[in-house]
């Protein structure tokens, strides 16, 4: 080997700039890589992460108890598409590092099921435009712009008090006086199994107390629609003798008793049974007082009673 040989040989590279070193380097950023993306992604796709939180434990409730149990939070409250899923997926996965960091993560806002959510698996050409005697075009309102959660608030989440179902008070928002038809027949084309007798306002009130959520089904809101007759006793209960003259009006005209007031209620007063000869034996008693006997019978009667038959009340 000749002395310019040796003055221009190479010498070896470092160990850190060596191909095997790189290829390593490479493997472990990808590895790095793919965890910090594959830990969110499991997390994410198990429905406990929308619930973990503490304030969602009365929704998950709720859901657990309703039509659309085992359906992923995502699948309503996430619009459809590839975009909106990446864009939350991304948004979600920085607050899954946030969380196991024990950083503040970032609030997320709400998302209301929109109709293309709810098309999903209820497709307008499967639902039929009367079911059970009601009328409903479901097309014909979306063009108005409403939501299939507008009327349908209640399949996934119940709220404490809350009714199921589509109430009638949510269509009196538009089918009213100012709005859309009201009139009973445009909903409600087929007549009613349960139509009214002509006595029915008299009679009412015994069915009511039988079973009050059948009036419910159409009469949704009580306190508005009850109250009106129910709220205050007529003006009559407050002539400060009724409890004294209802007797006669009660005997004439039952049902307008028993529209508010059940067997049980008229029993607290009318199941007192005098014992034979108390008319004789009656005045050794209420000298012990006479609260209990003016609960029944007003001091007038007594009075007229003992004048009538000479008697001097001491």
């Amino acid at each position: 080997m000749t002395e310019r040989d040796h003055r221009y040989r190479p010498a070896p590279r470092p160990w850190y700039r060596r191909t095997w070193f790189a290829w390593l380097v490479a493997v472990v950023l990808v590895a790095i890589f793919v965890s910090v993306l594959a830990y969110p992604v499991a997390a994410l796709k198990n429905q406990s992460y929308c619930t973990s939180c503490k304030a969602m434990k009365p929704a998950e409730k709720t859901l657990a108890e309703s039509a659309h149990k085992g359906i992923d939070c995502t699948k309503c409250h996430i619009p459809p598409g590839v975009a909106s899923g990446v864009g939350w997926r991304l948004s979600e996965t920085k607050n899954v590092w946030a969380d196991y960091l024990g950083m503040p993560v970032s609030a997320q806002k709400e998302h209301i099921p929109t109709n293309a959510n709810c098309l999903q698996c209820h497709p307008l050409s499967k639902i039929p435009d009367e079911t059970n005697g009601v009328r409903m075009n479901h097309a014909q309102h979306m063009l108005q712009d409403l939501r299939c959660v507008d009327c349908h608030d209640t399949v996934s989440h119940v709220l404490p008090g809350q009714q199921k179902g589509v109430s009638m008070v949510t269509c009196a928002m538009c089918h009213s006086d100012t709005g859309a038809p009201n009139g009973c027949g445009f909903c409600h084309p087929v007549p009613s199994a349960a139509k009214h007798a002509p006595d029915f306002l008299k009679e009412h009130g015994k069915d009511a107390l039988v079973n009050e959520q059948e009036c419910l089904r159409c009469h949704h809101d009580k306190q508005s629609f009850c109250d009106k007759c129910h709220a205050y006793p007529p003006p009559s209960h407050f002539s400060g003798d009724w409890r004294y003259t209802h007797g006669k009006p009660a005997a004439s005209d039952p049902a307008a008793c028993t529209a508010c007031h059940d067997k049980a209620y008229c029993t607290q007063c009318h199941q007192v049974n005098h014992p034979t000869g108390w008319i004789q034996i009656h005045g050794g008693i209420a000298a012990k007082g006479t609260t209990g006997c003016l609960v029944c019978h007003p001091q007038g009667m007594c009075d007229a009673c003992h004048e009538q038959n000479g008697v001097v009340v001491k």
